[in-house]
C-alpha cells in the first residue's frame, strides 16, 4: 500500500513542476527507458507526443526549449509522423541529437540541432531499417559516437556525429518465452558500455525478466558482468547467457526495469516485480567483479518517503565520485525523490511533490545533473482529460555531513 502523503518540510524539499502542455495524449512522455529531457549550454530541451491516432501513423511530436531553467517553454520543432516521443542526447558544445523511428518506412531519423543556432533547420540523416517501438540512445563522448538500441531489430546501431552508420551489432534474439522489449543504455567512467533490457512474454501481456551485458569497445564485443565473453546474439529471456537481474520467482509476474546507471564503480538498478505483495528492488553490482553486492527489497525508500510504483529514473554527476545519486519515482499520486550520499549504501528523503498528481505516468529524466546540481525530468498526468505533460526540477542536495 502507498505510504501516507508527505509535504515539503522537515528537511524534505519541494519538487518544482511546470505544466508544459495541458492538451496532450495520455502517452505524452511514453515510458522511462530513454532520455527525453536534457540540458545544454543553450538551455533545456524536452520531447513529448501531443496527439496520436489509433494506428500509430500520425503522432504529433514536439521538441521544446527553455532558456530560463524550465520556467517557460516554447516549441522549437514539431512534426507529425508514425513515431513515439523522440530520444534526446547532446554533446559538450550543446549540439542536440534527436532520434525518432518511423513505424511506416521501417527507418530511424537523426536530427541535429546546431549549438548556438537553434533557429536553423535541423540536419536530418536516416539509419535504414532500424525502426523501433521502444528505443534508447547514448552519446559516447570518448568515442565521439551515438549508440541507438532498437528493440524491434534486437540491435545496437552506432553512428558518427554526422549521422553515418558505423556498425550494427545484433545483440539479442527471441527466446522460447519472451522477446526484448524495453532497452536501456549507460556508460561507466572507463568507457565501458552497458545494455539492459526488460523482456515481454510471447503470448500474453507480461513483462518476463530483466538482463544486462557489457561491452568494453563501444558495442563490438559483449561480455557478462564478470568479463566472460558472450556469443552474439544472446537469447533475450531466461535462457540467456547474459546476466539476469530479476529473480527466479519473478518470472510469472510483471517485472519492469525502470532505470540503471553506472556510478562510483557500481552499476545501480531500480525495478519493480508485481509479486504478492509487490517488491521494489534497488540492486547494485560491483563493476570490478560483476557480483551483486546489494539488494534493497521489498522497500526502497528513505526515512519517510519510498518509491512504490512502475517508472522512475536515476540521476547523478556520473564522473564525480562524490556526487549524490538520486532516484525519482512515485508513491501513489505523489512524486518522490530519494538521495544517496554513499553510492547507494543508504538512502534518504530528499523531495516530494507539493500537490497530488492524479495518475503519474512515464516518469523519466536526464541521467546527468544540471551544472547547478539539480535533477530534471518529465511525466504525464493521465488522470485528467486531456492529459497534462509536466517538466520536473528538483534542487540538488547538500551533503548530510554539512
Amino acid at each position: 500500500m502507498p505510504t501516507p502523503p508527505r509535504t515539503p518540510g522537515d528537511g524534505i524539499q519541494a519538487i518544482a513542476m511546470r505544466c508544459v502542455d495541458a492538451k496532450a495524449t495520455y502517452y505524452g512522455t511514453f515510458q522511462s527507458h530513454n532520455q527525453k529531457v536534457i540540458h545544454t549550454p543553450g538551455g533545456l530541451f524536452m520531447t513529448y507526443l501531443r496527439s496520436r491516432n489509433e494506428e500509430y501513423t500520425a503522432q504529433q511530436w514536439r521538441l521544446m526549449h527553455s532558456a530560463d531553467g524550465g520556467e517557460t517553454w516554447r516549441v522549437l520543432h514539431e512534426e507529425t509522423n508514425a513515431t513515439n516521443p523522440p530520444v534526446l542526447e547532446a554533446d559538450e558544445a550543446g549540439t542536440v541529437y534527436l532520434i525518432r523511428p518511423d513505424f511506416v518506412d521501417d527507418h530511424s531519423y537523426l536530427y541535429r540541432f546546431a549549438a548556438g543556432d537553434l533557429e536553423a533547420p535541423p540536419v536530418i540523416s536516416v539509419t535504414p531499417h532500424s525502426m523501433a517501438g521502444k528505443f534508447c540512445a547514448l552519446f559516447d563522448a570518448g568515442r565521439r559516437e551515438l549508440h541507438y538500441f532498437s528493440h524491434n531489430k534486437d540491435s545496437l546501431f552506432t553512428l558518427d556525429l554526422e549521422g553515418h552508420l558505423l556498425r550494427t551489432c545484433r545483440l539479442t534474439t527471441a527466446g522460447a518465452n519472451a522477446i526484448t522489449q524495453y532497452p536501456h543504455l549507460c556508460l561507466d567512467a572507463a568507457g565501458t558500455l552497458y545494455a539492459a533490457w526488460t523482456t515481454s512474454y510471447h503470448d500474453r501481456y507480461l513483462y518476463w525478466d530483466i538482463h544486462v551485458a557489457k561491452s568494453p569497445d563501444g558495442g563490438v564485443h559483449w561480455h557478462k558482468l564478470d568479463g566472460t565473453p558472450l556469443e552474439l546474439p544472446v537469447v533475450a529471456d531466461d535462457a540467456s547467457t547474459a546476466d539476469r537481474i530479476s529473480l527466479d520467482d519473478e518470472l510469472e509476474v510483471h517485472t519492469w526495469l525502470h532505470s540503471f546507471v553506472a556510478k562510483g564503480g557500481k552499476l545501480h538498478f531500480a525495478y519493480r516485480a508485481n509479486t504478492d505483495p509487490p517488491r521494489f528492488h534497488y540492486m547494485r553490482y560491483d563493476l570490478a567483479t560483476g557480483a551483486r553486492d546489494m539488494d534493497l527489497t521489498p522497500r526502497f525508500g528513505g526515512e519517510k518517503l519510498e518509491a512504490t510504483w512502475f517508472d522512475g529514473f536515476f540521476a547523478a554527476a556520473a564522473e564525480q565520485p562524490e556526487s549524490p545519486l538520486y532516484y525519482v519515482g512515485a508513491n501513489g499520486s505523489q512524486l518522490v525523490c530519494l538521495v544517496s550520499h554513499d553510492n547507494g549504501a543508504t538512502w534518504h528523503d530528499h523531495a516530494v511533490s507539493r500537490s497530488p498528481i492524479v495518475e503519474p505516468y512515464a516518469i523519466g529524466g536526464c541521467r546527468e545533473l544540471t551544472p547547478e546540481g539539480d535533477v530534471i525530468g518529465s511525466l504525464t498526468d493521465r488522470g485528467v482529460d486531456p492529459a497534462h505533460v509536466h517538466f520536473i526540477r528538483i534542487p540538488g542536495a547538500r551533503r548530510r555531513d554539512g
